[in-house]
């Protein structure tokens, strides 16, 4: 999927049921496509991308496929089996480099829901975005809009619905802090820089 809207947050029109050809041109309008059929084309590529990522060997050849598809991914990268990423926006979602993905996660990016709930849940788009070296345990889900902060770790099951700090461990349905691991990983990081990111995590998150 090519990138059409800016990576941020972006309101977007509520879900409509309608029939497959109005919601292809719908859905051809929406990501900035002129012709609904070379729209539905991409559509089933992504489609095909995303599933084949999911069961394929080698983590190479899972990672090649959802950059295809328009996922950013660094380097050094694990990506692990089962993961899925936002179908309808999958260039939303940012991995940096050294970050672990480690199988049967979820990269939710946007919120579609119908007129029945306007008044209680926005429409949007926002961008995922896992930075350096964070680490994601099995069968978590990211909510749209969310950031994982360098080093940190979401533990198995976890739902991530609000920003993790970095050098963190978060557990649970909402994700919550259960750990600072800002000692144990200093030895990575040149002294410099690590103080730089500690400060910038007390002026962010205040811890």
């Amino acid at each position: 999927m090519k990138d059409h809207l800016p990576l941020e947050w972006q309101e977007l029109p509520r879900y409509e049921a309608a029939s497959l050809w109005k919601t292809m041109r719908r859905s051809a309008h929406e990501h900035g496509y002129r012709s609904f059929l070379w729209f539905g084309l991409v559509r089933l590529k992504d489609h095909w991308f995303n599933n084949w990522a999911m069961t394929a060997p080698w983590g190479g050849v899972r990672k090649w496929l959802q950059r295809k598809r328009g996922v950013k991914i660094g380097k050094n990268v694990h990506w692990g089996t089962h993961v899925i990423v936002d179908y309808p926006y999958p260039y939303f979602v940012v991995v940096e480099d050294g970050a672990s993905i480690s199988g049967s996660d979820y990269f939710l990016a946007h919120c579609k829901p119908m007129e029945f709930h306007e008044d209680f849940v926005e429409s949007y788009v926002a961008p995922i975005i896992v930075h350096k070296h964070a680490w994601i345990a099995l069968n978590v889900t990211l909510m749209p809009g969310v950031e994982v902060g360098e080093g940190a770790i979401v533990s198995a099951g976890s739902v991530v619905s609000k920003d993790i700090p970095p050098f963190t461990v978060a557990q649970g349905n909402p994700a919550k802090v259960v750990a600072d691991i800002a000692e144990m990983v200093r030895k990575n990081y040149a002294p410099e820089e690590f103080e730089r990111l500690l400060a910038e995590r007390k002026r962010k998150y205040k811890i």
